[in-house]
Order: C-alpha cells, then structure tokens, then sequence
C-alpha cells in the first residue's frame, strides 16, 4: 500500500520504461546545482542546504535483493561519472519506484549534507547526547522530494576499474572490478551471517585487498560465495587502502574463472629494474626510489619487495611487499615515503607510499635490493653491509640514474650502469648536488638522463 500510495503521488508507474515522461514532469534545468557546487556546501558537520533547486543524477543502485537498506545511491552521469552521493531514507522498496539507472531530480532545501562511509550524503538530522548526526528521511518526505527526471530511461553502465585503480572520485558510484576473487579462506562459506552484517574480503589477483559488504537481511544471505575469480559489481565505499564493495545482487560477483593462482601465477623478470634513486640536496622529502619495466609483457608484482640495507648493516631491514601493483610496458613504480611533500615538489602522486627509513626514504650511503616472488635478488643499487659514503655507490645530496643503454636486471651492483651524483665525489661519481624538481624525472624513465641534467629535457620524456 505504500509504495502505491508513493507510485501515485510521483506520477510514474514502476514499470514505465520511460520514467519521469508522466504529466507532472516539468523542466528544471534552471534549478538545477551540480555535485561539485553541492560537495563545497559542506562545513565540517551535517550542514543544513538553503539553496533553491534540485540535483539530477542516475540511481546507482537497488534494494530488491535486501543488501542496500535505508540509502538510495545517485551518481552525477549514466556513464564514467565524476561523482556519486548517498540519500539515507526510510523508504522501503525503493527499486519499484526508481529503478536502476533511472534519471532522477531531487530537491535540495532544508535537506543537510554530510559524510557516511568517506562519500558525501544527504538526509535529515538527530541529536545524540548534544551531537548533531546525519539520519534518514521519512518515506513520504523522500517521495515528495525525489522524482524521476525529465527524459527517457537513462540506463546505467558500471565504471569497469582494477583494484589497484580506485580512487576517491568513485566513493558512492557503480564500479565493476576486474580480476578479482573471494579470499580463499573464505570461499563457499555464506554471504553473511543471519542478521549481521558480514565484512568478507575481497582480493584482486595482483594483490589488492578490499572488503565485500553483506547484509544478513539481504535474500542471498545463505548462498555460498564463489570459489573463482572473474568481476566484482557494486557501490564502492570507504577509502584507501580500505575500500568497499556494497553490492546489489548476488549475481554481482561473477567469478566463472578459474582462482587467481591459476590464472596469474608469480613471475620473476630480469627486465624489471631501479631506475632512479632520488635525495635531493634542498628537501628530503622529495626522495623516491623508481622501477622500471624494459620488457614487452606487463609484470605483476605480487610476491615481489624491495629491501634497504641501512649504512653498514649486513643484514635488511623489513621488506616492502609490491602485491596490488603491475606495471605495464615502459611504464615505472615511483615510491616515496612523503606522499604530500612528493606530490607538492613533483606535481604528481607518487604510485606506492613506503615507510619512513625504507627502501624509497635513503639518505643516499644505503643499499637497494629488489627480490622476485620466489626470494631471488634480480637487482641491486649498491654492497650491501658497506656504507656507501665515500663510495661508487654514494647518492647523498644527489641521485642514482640507470643508464639508458642497461635493459635488464643485474643482480650484483656494476657501477658502470649507473650516472650517480653527489656532495663529495669520487670513485667514478660526479661532485654535484641535486636540486628537485629539475634534477630529476620521476616516472619518466625511457633515456639516458645525462641531458636532464643539462638541463635538455628529451622531447619524447613526459612529465
């Protein structure tokens, strides 16, 4: 009875194709705030909106199976969208009355905006104890202010991503992840526990772990998950490295390929190598350490780690597991261990955030050592247990740069391969401290970098 009583009053049946078409339809277009403008709104705390007019976006998601409960989910665009936002509601059934991929307008004023699992949402308000909370809009006050949109059925096309590729513009939209499987501790047991909600994580076959979230109310709470591997089809929520998946149905994960394992097994290469290692004379942390793939073939790093032998130690500190990244063709792995001061220096993130006083953190005397998935040492940038002040292996000040013409991985350190420079010299390195940026080209390894440093950028090196 209710959701007739709501079909009625916003005019459109659940079933029409052409939602939003009915005879209260209207144009809004002048009303209309965009995500962007909506999002800068936000003070800190739930923030009540005083603006006139609506905000059109595409539902993104569904509660038929029972998963969603108590939030509509509305991303900005059908397709590659740049922004998503949840509505918290008590409205029950809400896929009859605004299907997925349904255009839809909603009113904004007097609704406040806040965070709920590190996306924007919108919804009313309650007291706790003095607190102000973000809480759900009554049903028949969620059916007079959400209505279809002017227009045809919008349909809706999940954002197709790896696990090592979301990113925070995605939180609250509809992502499909490639290549991933059900931890296999996991595996055939149910979706969730009866009327709990259940955290089941999730792995990419490079590594990546995200969690699956599962209602113990939802319809397929008792289904077994799946032993394969194949895509993962849901809301994406929280934020690195801790992302979720909210999903709509079971037959989200669709894992009708073999597990992981058989699919990638662990590979060595010589042709993945440090191509650049970086301290800077005039800010330290604008340090990185840079890998290089030479080869024809993309190559997974799951298994692989870089190790830092500290000044003299002969022995390595804890290694820095690469599981979750891959490298493509002529592409690099640019670490750093101050992701802002990198990006503030650089003008770019870094790919892979390492601890403090590891291998992407070397004050320019430390030994680097790459190790394949099967322990082996496949490079090397230094002696390890020899301090490399005062040695042909000694960056302090400066940087380490593998020469162009080196193409493959040498586990024992040559010299010879490398153009090194520093604040002493000596022993085949050259006596000049670097500055950053322009002494270097983090993620652009693909010369010789000789002509960097003299100040001739290649042309076909990019930024």
């Amino acid at each position: 009875m209710l959701i007739f009583a709501l079909v009625q009053s916003t005019g459109c049946e659940p079933s029409d194709p052409n939602p939003g078409t009915g005879s209260d339809c209207e144009d809004v277009n002048e009303a209309s705030v965009g995500f962007p403008e909506l999002f800068r709104m936000y003070t800190g705390t739930p923030t009540e909106i005083t603006v006139e007019g609506y905000l059109t976006g595409v539902v993104a998601s569904s509660d038929r199976e029972g998963n969603i409960f108590g939030t509509i989910y509305i991303q900005d665009l059908a397709e590659n969208p740049r922004s998503g936002i949840a509505l918290k509601t008590d409205l029950v059934g809400s896929d009859a009355l605004f299907p997925l991929g349904t255009r839809v307008r909603l009113w904004l004023p007097g609704l406040y905006l806040g965070l709920q699992d590190s996306g924007y949402a919108l919804g009313t308000t309650r007291e706790v104890f003095g607190n102000i909370f973000l809480d759900r809009l009554p049903a028949l006050a969620t059916a007079e202010r959400l209505a279809p949109d002017c227009g045809d059925f919008e349909g809706i096309q999940p954002t197709a991503v790896r696990a090592e590729g979301l990113d925070s513009t995605l939180v609250h939209t509809l992502v499909r992840i490639q290549d991933v499987e059900v931890d296999p501790e996991f595996k055939s047991r149910p979706f969730a526990e009866t009327e709990e909600e259940t955290l089941v994580p999730l792995l990419s076959c490079t590594g990546t772990r995200l969690g699956l979230v599962n209602s113990g109310y939802s319809e397929f709470r008792d289904e077994e998950l799946p032993a394969g591997s194949g895509t993962a089809t849901g809301i994406l929520l929280g934020e690195a490295p801790e992302y979720r998946l909210l999903l709509r149905f079971a037959s989200d994960l669709d894992m009708e390929a073999p597990a992981c394992p058989d699919r990638y097994p662990p590979v060595s290469s010589d042709r993945l190598f440090i191509s650049e290692l970086a301290d800077p004379d005039n800010e330290t942390g604008a340090r990185f350490l840079e890998l290089y793939n030479a080869g024809d073939q993309p190559i997974d790093l799951k298994g692989w780690s870089l190790q830092r032998y500290t000044n003299s130690n002969p022995e390595p500190g804890n290694p820095f597991n690469l599981d979750g990244f891959r490298i493509e063709p002529g592409g690099t792995l640019v670490c750093t261990a101050d992701p802002e001061t990198f990006e503030a220096v650089y003008g770019f993130s870094a790919d892979a955030v390492l601890s403090s006083n590891g291998p992407a953190d070397s004050n320019g005397d430390d030994n680097l050592v790459l190790i394949d998935p099967f322990g082996n040492r496949v490079d090397i940038f230094g002696v390890p247990g020899e301090d490399g002040s005062g040695t042909s292996h000694e960056f302090e000040d400066g940087g380490a740069f593998r020469r162009g013409e080196v193409f493959r991985a040498n586990p024992e350190f040559n010299p010879g391969e490398w153009e090194i420079y520093n604040d002493s010299g000596g022993h085949g390195t050259e006596k000049r401290p670097l500055q950053a940026p322009e002494d270097f080209t983090p993620g652009s390894h693909n010369l010789n970098r000789g002509g960097k440093l003299q100040g001739d950028l290649p042309k076909d090196v990019k930024r």
